[in-house]
């Protein structure tokens, strides 16, 4: 059964706020709450990830370059690249991520 889905419906918590969208064989979206100053540590991904910001502003580090993203804007974290995120304010994003293939 089909659901409509407020994006802005997410409370901001001490530590990042998550809330699964979808989740589904190709991909799953979810949607992440972060107060001023929060972080998404530098990590690395084997498959390309999407992050859309839907409020608020954060800067987004990939590999050696930054970012700073404001609510409508989106970038492509390339896959084996390290990448993370800091909110400037409160910010709340959209996090697209491909299944990982399992060997």
């Amino acid at each position: 059964m089909q659901e409509v889905i407020n994006l802005l419906d997410i409370q901001y918590e001490d530590n990042v706020g998550k809330k699964l969208v979808f989740d589904n064989e190709q991909s799953s979206l979810t949607l992440l709450s972060f107060k001023a100053g929060n972080e998404r540590s530098i990590h690395v991904d084997e498959k390309d990830e999407v992050s859309i910001i839907i409020e608020g502003m954060a800067e987004v580090i990939i590999g050696k370059n930054s970012y700073i993203l404001k609510a409508g804007e989106m970038i492509v974290m390339p896959k084996r690249t390290p990448h993370g995120l800091k909110a400037l304010n409160d910010t709340k994003m959209l996090l697209l991520r491909p299944k990982h293939e399992h060997k």
